[in-house]
């Protein structure tokens, strides 16, 4: 088996390479498998919604801010390290609102190729079996 990345070494890759304020997300590792892994972003004010009628739901900026990360943090995952990426696309659905409370990220890599690698990502309000929101994305390697 090729050597993964545990995760300690990839909660401080987002230390070490995320911006500030997503690092504030909160987000950790849950499990780690052998597709894809799953991570969880803490219940915190910082991910909420607070004024209107959808106050108090967990905000879209949060969750695709969270796909994006995460994406990247499965790739590092398999690929045993960090490998420069950029974003090249991805879309998201939301399909029903995330309540206050813990976020969980279900990644699946679905390719993983010399220059290009293609996720997509579940997301679940905690203890939920119902998908919230779905992310797909797409990265180019700028780096071997």
């Amino acid at each position: 088996m090729e050597k993964r990345l545990n995760a300690q070494e990839l909660e401080a890759l987002i230390v070490e390479i995320c911006a500030p304020w997503v690092q504030e997300l909160g987000i950790k590792v849950h499990e780690l498998g052998e597709g894809g892994a799953k991570f969880v972003m803490p219940a915190t004010e910082k991910i909420l919604r607070h004024r209107g009628p959808n106050g108090g739901l967990v905000s879209g900026q949060a969750l695709m801010a969270g796909s994006d990360t995460v994406s990247f943090l499965a790739l590092s995952y398999l690929n045993g390290r960090f490998r420069n990426c950029v974003t090249v696309d991805m879309s998201t659905n939301f399909m029903r609102p995330l309540p206050e409370g813990n976020v969980i990220f279900d990644v699946k890599v679905l390719s993983n190729g010399k220059r290009l690698a293609t996720t997509r990502v579940d997301i679940f309000a905690e203890g939920a079996e119902k998908v919230a929101t779905t992310s797909a994305g797409v990265f180019a390697y700028i780096e071997d």
